[in-house]
């Protein structure tokens, strides 16, 4: 299952080495490894808003307070993204994960102009959109996974 959803991502070898360096038992199921990206994610992302605040403490050019602002917006709302949809899957609300992680995009978006003004916000950016990609990846596939009726 890794291959396949690795397979499925922007980048390959970031994927398979997230997962396997996280993996409990190598006989880990769909739900486990959602639990894996979804726990990365949501500590990427709160790194990332950690890193992006302080930068934003410390600048003085208004227009990089700006930018940086709109970065602190962004992480903050992946970061939410990430917590709740880790609540839907510990509910077994699988539809729920998977709206809850597709929203991280749209709130990183936020952060897209930083590239120009910090090379490293650029590459967390990058970092956090594989992980949230792989996020998206797995929540499909534990959506189209078989139910079992009792």
């Amino acid at each position: 299952m890794i291959n396949h959803i690795c397979r499925s991502s922007v980048d390959f070898g970031f994927c398979y080495k997230v997962f396997h360096a996280n993996l409990k038992s190598p006989s880990t199921d769909l739900v486990g490894l959602s639990r894996i990206i979804i726990d990365e994610g949501a500590n990427n992302a709160s790194n990332n808003l950690e890193h992006v605040a302080d930068l934003l403490h410390h600048e003085t050019d208004p227009n990089k307070q700006y930018l940086l602002s709109h970065c602190v917006y962004g992480y903050d709302g992946a970061f939410g993204s990430f917590k709740v949809a880790s609540d839907a899957l510990d509910q077994g609300k699988f539809p729920d994960v998977l709206h809850d992680v597709r929203q991280g995009p749209y709130q990183l978006r936020q952060c897209i102009g930083v590239f120009a003004t910090d090379p490293d916000i650029g590459q967390r950016n990058i970092i956090m959109e594989n992980l949230m990609t792989m996020a998206i990846i797995t929540a499909i596939n534990l959506n189209d996974q078989p139910k079992i009726i009792n």
